[in-house]
């Protein structure tokens, strides 16, 4: 299946990081720039300075529609709700709002586009098969969109297309940021948080899907922790369990 087989309108949530570039890139050449619309929307200071400063010049120099939608006050607002019938959460639960927030106002534009437009109108997802294998996004958040063009690439593999669009003229260096962070909070980056780098992990995950008996090889604490992670974080990717009584 192909992008323009399943959209006419592709909404994207820019975050000025690798995925959600190479995602913007893949959309404009499938539907055309007029029909691509990324959508910034910094949490903090920080985001805007940075994450976003780099997201609102890929869109420039992409040539596509651009919104810039601060996340501030829906993202607190969830946080202190549950902070008010839970007591103090956890950092990694107050980041997740942020995720759930933007794909609230994701879903919000999608719709309103949708009625106004008449048109297909998707949220396309900026997933990784390195982060899809293990877990890492966020269940209703960056977990949650209507297609994954990139569901089946390594990271490795997403710079390597990033950098074939640089060669091509698409986008220039400055665009593609080799330091991947969810940027949930403050100073967080992937690897830090997992322990473990995308490279270090992608030729356990390839063993893994390949079935090979080679495991054996790898560093066995590596081998656990991207086990225990995918099986523990499956259910963020499968549809919802109908249970019959």
């Amino acid at each position: 299946m192909s992008i323009k087989n399943e959209t006419d309108i592709a909404i994207i949530g820019l975050s000025g990081g690798a995925d959600s570039t190479l995602v913007a890139c893949l959309c404009v050449k499938a539907l055309g720039r007029e029909n691509v619309y990324g959508v910034h929307m910094p949490y903090n200071k920080t985001d805007t300075d940075t994450f976003n400063r780099r997201s609102v010049k890929v869109a420039e120099r992409l040539g596509i529609n651009s919104l810039f939608v601060p996340i501030t006050d829906i993202a607190d607002s969830i946080t202190k709700t549950v902070e008010s019938v839970m007591g103090s959460i956890s950092i990694t639960n107050s980041g997740n709002a942020r995720s759930r927030a933007r794909m609230t106002i994701l879903y919000g534009i999608a719709h309103h586009l949708g009625d106004t437009l008449n048109k297909r109108v998707r949220v396309v997802g900026t997933g990784n098969l390195s982060e899809d294998f293990i877990g890492y996004d966020t269940k209703g958040g960056d977990a949650l969109a209507d297609f994954f063009p990139i569901g089946n690439l390594f990271k490795s593999q997403v710079y390597k297309m990033l950098e074939k669009f640089r060669d091509e003229g698409i986008i220039d260096e400055e665009h593609i940021d080799y330091t991947p962070s969810a940027g949930l909070w403050e100073g967080q980056t992937d690897e830090g948080e997992l322990g473990y780098s995308y490279d270090e992990m992608q030729p356990v995950i390839e063993a893994m899907l390949a079935g090979d008996s080679s495991l054996n090889n790898f560093n066995q604490d590596l081998v656990k922790f991207i086990r225990n992670r995918h099986t523990e974080n499956k259910h963020k990717h499968e549809a919802p369990k109908v249970l019959i009584f």
